[in-house]
């Protein structure tokens, strides 16, 4: 068994519930808007959602030449959203800025943690791992959610999509990730995260051992296979020790 130092984990499924936040985010995006909501409404924009930067992610998404700097594409991908998924309403673009300020600052009102989050991250850290946090959800959201649970004085290191310019699992991610560790041993690193498309295919792609955190025992869809599979993080330490 290798004996890893550094650990990087995923935030949203991972150690957040990140649906919590978000149907609590959109349902008052739609109050704010005087649009009726319920349920299928978080379906719609979930699926919209994952679509949207699934797009984004594979090159397939269209980004104005007028869009130049990460701090106007971080901006454009974001409120875009808001166009797209509103536009039978005819939303503006000036409009969408704000819904996406707004949903951002309501992400961070209902923060709900994965069972044993805190727990395992605490115990990690007693034991001097680099604990880093890969996420692509945006910064000041990431920030807000590791202060509510008590995780930010646990982790080493927090690295997110919108100061790289890339999402997992591109591998600059990985490579501007890379930068900022402690110990640049990639064989003695592990990526755990929900997602087999961005955290496990990017720590594959990146040369890294992955772990996947699949609690519901979905099956594996895809032609390639992560090093470990866990159902509850306690099993990490299974996988360390």
């Amino acid at each position: 068994m290798k004996a890893y130092k550094t650990l990087i984990f995923d935030l949203d499924d991972t150690l957040i519930d990140n649906d919590a936040s978000i149907s609590f985010a959109i349902m008052q995006v739609f109050k704010k808007m005087r649009l009726e909501y319920n349920d299928n409404c978080f379906l719609e924009w979930k699926k919209f959602d994952n679509a949207y930067w699934h797009a984004f992610e594979t090159g397939k998404m269209n980004i104005p030449t007028s869009v130049k700097t990460l701090e106007e594409k971080k901006t454009f991908l974001r409120a875009n959203r808001f166009v797209v998924f509103f536009q039978k309403l005819g939303v503006s673009y000036e409009m969408a800025l704000f819904l996406n300020k707004f949903y951002n600052k309501m992400l961070g009102e209902n923060i709900v943690e994965i069972e044993n989050a805190r727990r395992i991250l605490k115990e990690l850290y007693a034991l001097h791992y680099e604990i880093i946090i890969a996420t692509n959800g945006p910064k000041d959201v990431a920030e807000i959610k590791l202060k509510t649970l008590q995780l930010k004085e646990l982790i080493t290191t927090l690295i997110c999509s919108d100061e790289v310019g890339f999402n997992k699992p591109s591998l600059e991610f990985f490579h501007f990730l890379y930068k900022r560790c402690i110990h640049l041993d990639k064989q003695k690193m592990l990526m755990t995260g929900d997602s087999l498309t961005t955290d496990i295919l990017g720590g594959i792609n990146f040369e890294i051992d992955t772990c996947w955190f699949n609690p519901n025992g979905l099956p594996n869809p895809y032609n390639y296979q992560p090093t470990y599979t866990i159902s509850t993080l306690l099993e990490l330490k299974r996988v360390l020790n």
